[in-house]
């Protein structure tokens, strides 16, 4: 048994099994294994090497798309070299994961940043006893009226 995501030198790749109607994910890092369920795929394993995940039956094309996408985009941006089969591809699902994403990231930087987010230690100062490295040349040239 081998898995798309070694063959390709990926972390992760999510594809529909040929001649099913199964969508897998794999991967090898076990964070991305967490994002992967957070999207509701669940883990599938044989002993005592292989690790997969795979959608549950029953979920319409839609649906399908939209965690497959889902799953692809947070992997992405978690910074998963992460790659989702064409016609798994929703269009909807990538606007919505990037607005969620912008909407985290905004919202962790104004935590971070916020004077209630708890203690924030001091920039360090500079090491006044280490002798000064030369400057380096510069490569501006003057132009000569």
């Amino acid at each position: 048994m081998s898995f798309l995501h070694e063959e390709y030198g990926t972390d992760a790749e999510i594809y529909r099994k040929p001649f099913s109607s199964e969508v897998i994910a794999d991967c090898g890092d076990p964070s991305a294994h967490e994002v992967l369920a957070a999207c509701g795929f669940v883990k599938q394993t044989v002993p005592p090497h292989y690790v997969w995940h795979q959608l549950p039956e029953g979920l319409s094309e839609e649906e399908q798309k939209r965690s497959a996408t889902r799953a692809a985009c947070l992997l992405r941006a978690r910074g998963f070299d992460a790659n989702v089969a064409e016609d798994l591809v929703s269009e909807e699902a990538v606007a919505a994961v990037r607005e969620e994403v912008r909407r985290r990231r905004i919202s962790g930087a104004a935590t971070s940043s916020s004077p209630t987010a708890g203690p924030v230690a001091p920039p360090a100062r500079p090491d006044t006893t280490a002798p000064a490295s030369p400057a380096v040349p510069s490569t501006y040239a003057h132009r000569g009226r």
